[in-house]
């Protein structure tokens, strides 16, 4: 199991040494990446046709063809499988790569590996801008304008296998094992791994490789794959394929955890379409992930798009880091870089316009905690692309204004228009936008079709999949009322920018501060937990002013200088949950939840081999607080692959993380502990 713990830090790379030809080789197996007669070659010959891609991929009926690789590497293979999905595959096919690796390439060693394809140039160009840190853990990337899904596993073959097959659902179509010669890396070819290949694989599966180990082929077929030989490529004699049976029925194995974030509807829902309720970040990036995946959503809001807390003109991309690592953390972090991309594409491709709708150009953080600068300096090293320490001389070169503290430089941060950003994601073909519904209420049809009527009882949307992402108004609706959330209040205040001394990049303190837009900066936030009001205060007009100029004395006079009395802003509810972590994931049955693990209030230990209960076709996405730039795609994310049944974006420790039960577990298991208190 993939699990956040420990000190932050990058993984160990890659070890290389460089033939006089230009081709990598790894010092800590002693073995080359591809052949050094034609690599892109071999693995056309190994994994391409191995797998018989060409023709399945035109014949494909489905909707997304899975691909599992053992060893990202140099990723020649996922290149070519990209050059070979974009010439066979049909437009309504999407392609979902899965590559586990523990000492991956660094981005300058794999840029050097692929300069040997001038072929791949364009799709190299594209996987180098997204390749992700070295940082531990899932990172995903959506790629070829959202055909191609690829999710980097950076972790132990060994650990990221059992997260793929304890999902409990045939994904994958196809396998490449490609990892370092069994005689130097045993584990990557280990009889479990092979178990764990079966359990994850569809009836059908192909596995190809260029060992042919009579050990290998022995594991696989005992494993039940029905292996064969052919010629190998270049001087290699043979190499292996294989195929599991079509009768095949693929084996569950034993749950090494109770699997009470795993739904056990097993019915097949209509996924042709969805309703999203709320037109907010959290609704938005829903909407456009299962419109991405070929579903026609259709979103309600009962104001306007963006009208809730999403609707502040100006707000931060960031994320807060520690030295050691955390389930918040992991999450925020990983969120946040995937986010990060996402908005870069958006850029890119004309959907968001710079310096009007944003700008990733980085953010100054001064808030860090003080006292593990230098350990957190230390945790950073290799990750500069995620953030780099620096003393107050550096960030004032970065900000353009003085800086009396030293903090963090994230260069791919930023900031962005929450309004524009919402706006865009769903300009999409595949959504429909229904505003000003005023209070919606959700009933159940009885025949697994969810109905959204408004407060006169007119029918607006149905639908068998309903992501319900309404913020703090989740408590107005039935289904939701139960969920422990907690409303804060916060205020942002705009200020005219000063003459002089124009900020360049993104502030954070303990508030915000964006670069001017049209002659005016937006400054918050106030946070106020349990107030539900949203009138404008002077009061926290001035508490805004009061942290932004202790966090900048450079603009102390001009802050001075203002009337809070005068100043516009807005005051808008957020919410959020206990652990501060969004609720993301299908939405409990309560009462069979607790009578499906009952168990766990005597023994909080034991595993319960059924999958939890949760009512059919109902998602929720909310309690981002002020993180609905960085959370919400994430969310989306998850939410969006568990509908479709497909990998999930995250480690399944985050998956249960985010899970809207967890909260109903953790009473549970809290009873046990109760009990064992009494008991002594």
């Amino acid at each position: 199991m993939i699990r956040a713990q420990g000190p932050l830090r990058s993984l160990e790379l890659a070890e290389l040494e460089w033939t006089e030809r230009g081709e990598p080789r790894s010092l800590r197996y002693g073995d080359c990446y591809f052949s050094a007669e034609d690599g892109s070659a071999e693995t056309q010959h190994v994994f391409i046709q191995g797998n018989d891609l060409e023709q399945r991929l035109r014949q494909f009926k489905g909707t997304v063809f899975t691909i599992a690789e053992l060893g990202f590497g140099t990723g020649l293979n996922f290149l070519m499988t990209w050059d070979c999905f974009q010439r066979c595959a049909g437009q309504d096919t999407r392609l979902h790569y899965w590559s586990v690796d523990s000492h991956p390439l660094s981005r300058d060693a794999l840029q050097r590996s692929v300069q040997r394809w001038p072929q791949l140039d364009t799709l190299a160009e594209e996987l180098i801008n997204a390749y992700p840190p070295a940082l531990p853990g899932v990172h995903r990337r959506v790629l070829a304008g959202g055909r191609i899904t690829v999710d980097f596993v950076w972790a132990e073959a060994s650990d990221a296998l059992p997260e793929l097959s304890g999902l409990q659902q045939p994904l994958v179509d196809a396998w490449y094992l490609d990892g370092f010669a069994p005689r130097q890396n045993e584990s990557m070819w280990s009889p479990q791994l092979h178990t764990h290949m079966v359990a994850a694989s569809k009836p059908g599966a192909t596995f190809a490789t260029y060992s042919a180990a009579g050990t290998v082929r022995r594991s696989l077929e005992d494993a039940g794959f029905s292996v064969t030989k052919r010629p190998g490529f270049g001087n290699k004699r043979e190499c292996l394929q294989g195929v599991l049976p079509g009768s095949f029925a693929a084996r569950t194995l034993p749950p090494a955890m109770t699997p009470w974030d795993l739904d056990a509807n097993k019915k097949i829902l209509n996924r042709h379409s969805a309703v999203v309720i709320g037109a907010g970040l959290a609704g938005a990036h829903a909407a456009a992930a299962l419109a991405r995946r070929g579903m026609d959503v259709t979103v309600l809001d009962q104001a306007e798009i963006a009208g809730g807390g999403s609707g502040n003109p100006q707000g931060v991309l960031f994320t807060r880091l520690s030295h050691e690592r955390s389930i918040l953390g992991e999450f925020s972090l990983l969120a946040f870089l995937y986010a990060r991309e996402l908005y870069r594409g958006m850029f890119s491709s004309g959907r968001l316009v710079e310096g009007v709708d944003g700008a990733l150009n980085g953010c100054v953080q001064i808030d860090a905690p003080r006292g593990n600068e230098v350990t957190l300096a230390n945790a950073l090293r290799g990750l500069e692309d995620v953030a780099q320490s620096c003393d107050a001389a550096a960030l004032t070169q970065r900000l353009g204004v003085t800086c009396n503290s030293p903090g963090l430089w994230q260069p791919g941060s930023g900031w962005l228009s929450p309004p524009a950003v919402c706006n865009a994601l769903l300009q999409h073909a595949g959504i429909r936008v229904h505003k000003h519904c005023g209070e919606l209420e959700l009933r159940s049809s009885g025949n697994g079709v969810w109905e959204v009527q408004d407060n006169h009882g007119a029918l607006l949307a149905s639908a068998a999949i309903v992501v319900i992402a309404t913020g703090p108004d989740s408590r107005h609706l039935q289904q939701t009322q139960s969920l422990p959330l907690r409303v804060v209040r916060g205020q942002t205040t705009q200020i005219p920018a000063p003459k002089d001394q124009s900020l360049l990049t993104s502030l954070c303190h303990r508030g915000y501060i964006s670069p001017a837009v049209n002659g005016e900066h937006c400054i918050g936030a106030t946070f106020k937990p349990g107030d539900d009001s949203r009138e404008i205060r002077i009061e926290e007009h001035q508490a805004n002013l009061e942290a932004l100029a202790q966090a900048l004395p450079a603009w102390e006079k001009h802050l001075g200088a203002l009337d809070a009395r005068n100043l516009q802003g807005r005051a808008e509810l957020r919410c959020v949950s206990p652990d501060y972590l969004p609720l993301a994931g299908p939405l409990p049955d309560e009462q069979a939840i607790k009578q499906r693990y009952d168990a766990l209030q005597w023994d909080a230990s034991q595993l319960i081999a059924e999958r939890g209960a949760y009512k059919a076709g109902l998602y929720v996405s909310t309690a981002h607080g002020s993180r609905g730039l960085s959370y919400a795609a994430m969310s989306a994310e998850l939410i969006a692959a568990q509908i479709c049944g497909e990998a999930i974006p995250l480690s399944r420790e985050l998956q249960r993380a985010l899970s809207p039960a967890r909260f109903l577990i953790r009473g549970l298991v809290r009873g046990a502990s109760r009990k064992k208190a009494a008991s002594l």
